[in-house]
C-alpha cells in the first residue's frame, strides 16, 4: 500500500536475509541513485511528521503495524526452531 502513495518518498518493502530466513518489512527511499535504499525510521520520522495530519498518521500507522509484523515474524521463527530442536 505504501507504494501507491501519490508523490511518496518512502515506502515499505519486504527484506529476506538469506543467513537466517528473517522477513522483515524495512522502510526504503523511492526512486533511483545513489539515495535509494534502505532507510531507518529514525531518519525520515521528521519528514512524516510535516505531512497533512491524516496521511500522517496513516504513516505513522502503517509504521506501528509493520514494527508489529516484524515482531511477531521473529517470534514466529523462534517457536518453529524450540519445536525443530525438540523434535530431534
Amino acid at each position: 500500500m505504501t507504494r501507491r502513495v501519490r508523490g511518496r518518498s518512502f515506502y515499505l518493502s519486504l527484506h529476506r536475509r538469506k543467513a537466517t530466513g528473517q522477513v522483515h518489512l524495512r522502510w526504503r527511499v523511492a526512486g533511483a541513485g545513489p539515495r535509494a535504499g534502505h532507510i531507518p525510521w529514525s531518519a525520515i520520522e521528521a519528514y512524516f511528521a510535516q505531512l497533512p495530519g491524516s496521511l500522517r498518521e496513516w504513516y505513522e500507522r502503517t509504521h506501528r503495524r509493520a514494527l508489529e509484523l516484524n515482531q511477531r515474524e521473529i517470534e514466529a521463527r523462534m517457536v518453529l526452531r524450540h519445536a525443530r530442536e525438540r523434535k530431534s
